[in-house]
């Protein structure tokens, strides 16, 4: 997968970096509990998100969480792709959507604004987004 974006067209219109991503909302799919009937595929679908990590097609990823700060079921993935269609075929690699255990619906996301600095203590090897 190559991780240009020049594909996916940024909509000029608007100031800022204008560098377009791909927001995935994923949920259990109908009849699946979040908790007994995916907990056993987190392994292998944890092992793919390290591997897309790797390979630079994910950008973040994680669980949504209720208001008491709680797994909710659903999840969201950022991903680095040049259409939905690359974004699609990047999650239908994820083993709890292959299984059918997850469903998503794909977003392209235009980032205009925003920063983060990443704080990083060689002594420790931990770092820290702030």
């Amino acid at each position: 997968m190559s991780t240009d974006t020049a594909g996916a067209k940024p909509d000029e219109r608007h100031s800022g970096a204008q560098f377009v991503v791909f927001l995935c909302f994923t949920e259990p799919a109908a009849g699946v509990s979040s908790e007994e009937d995916i907990r056993p595929h987190l392994g292998v679908h944890k092992e793919w998100l390290a591997g897309a990590e790797a390979s630079g097609e994910l950008l973040f990823a994680g669980p949504m969480l209720d208001g008491e700060y709680r797994y909710s079921g659903s999840g969201l993935l950022v991903l680095r792709a040049t259409s939905v269609a690359e974004a699609s075929a990047i999650v239908d690699r994820d083993p709890l959507h292959e299984k059918g255990l997850r469903v998503y619906r794909i977003v392209p996301w235009q980032i205009n604004e925003g920063a983060f600095d990443v704080r990083l203590t060689f002594s420790s090897t931990q770092f820290r987004i702030v």
